[in-house]
């Protein structure tokens, strides 16, 4: 009897809903979608506007690039062919689109004005969808993917023009990660491997090429988004919004319906999440 109490008290003390912090803050439905999307790529403008770039909505991949204030975005350009599970990355004046695909991966590589002008920049070395991108030193970095036949283990820089370099490698192959730049490293959390689920949580030094796995999630989680704000890093993925800061987890908040391949990107203070099978555009605002 004693032993069965503990092992439900540890079972506990993992499960996310354990970790969350009193009063955390809620989580509001600040904007609207023109569709229920997922699996589209967002990236935070320098002055508060959202560019979220295609995405798969009624059954298939879509074109079009909308931009504006999270509380109000509207068509504003079209890419070069509809695409979803692609990685974005702000980049000097352009926002780049890196692969992503339609029923296969693809190689493509759009550059996008901040007008929402979109043109093909080029082609990877090979085709990657299911992608994650985070940009340190104003260079963009892509991780892990699927090639169409392979779950990818590299951290690639972008070179311009379609060139790559490999600066790391992931101790497995791992698509549907959470992605995002933070005081000048790269961190990976979940993902989908050949093993399974991931919980795993690392962090890569693109100058080094270092790989160490700094934490462990909860339990399992892929096609969740994460977005760095305030030191801290946000994972968003089902009901959770988890908060990453070193080897701490915690549940930061719990959002109002549950969603899977969520855009989710930090703006004015705020981790603002899109899609992820809805057509709503959500803010979460942390505390401290």
């Amino acid at each position: 009897m004693l032993r069965a109490l503990l092992l439900a008290l540890v079972a506990t003390s993992a499960s996310p809903a354990s970790l969350q912090r009193p009063g955390a803050p809620a989580v509001r439905r600040i904007g609207s979608l023109p569709q229920a999307t997922a699996k589209a790529s967002a990236v935070a403008l320098p002055d508060g506007r959202l560019m979220v770039l295609g995405g798969y909505a009624g059954g298939s991949s879509i074109d079009t690039v909308l931009m504006g204030t999270p509380e109000r975005l509207r068509v504003v350009g079209r890419l070069p062919a509809p695409t979803h599970d692609a990685a974005a990355a702000l980049l000097g004046s352009s926002v780049y689109l890196f692969g992503g695909g339609q029923v296969t991966s693809a190689n493509t590589v759009s550059r996008v004005s901040l007008s929402g002008a979109a043109r093909s920049a080029g082609h990877l070395e090979e085709p990657l969808s299911d992608l994650g991108a985070a940009v340190v030193g104003g260079r963009a970095y892509l991780v892990g993917g699927y090639t169409g036949t392979l779950f990818a283990t590299a951290v690639l820089r972008y070179d311009g023009g379609g060139r790559t370099t490999t600066v790391a490698r992931l101790p497995a192959g791992t698509r549907y990660a959470g992605v995002a730049a933070l005081g000048g490293s790269i961190v990976v959390a979940g993902g989908i491997t050949t093993a399974g689920t991931s919980s795993a949580v690392y962090v890569v030094d693109p100058r080094s090429g270092r790989v160490r796995r700094e934490a462990t999630l909860p339990a399992p989680e892929a096609h969740a988004g994460m977005a760095a704000l305030g030191g801290a890093l946000y994972l968003v993925g089902g009901r959770d919004i988890l908060r990453i800061s070193g080897r701490s987890i915690t549940l930061a908040a719990r959002l109002p319906v549950s969603l899977s391949d969520a855009a989710v990107v930090a703006s004015g203070g705020r981790i603002l999440i899109v899609g992820g099978g809805t057509s709503g555009v959500y803010a979460f605002t942390p505390r401290g």
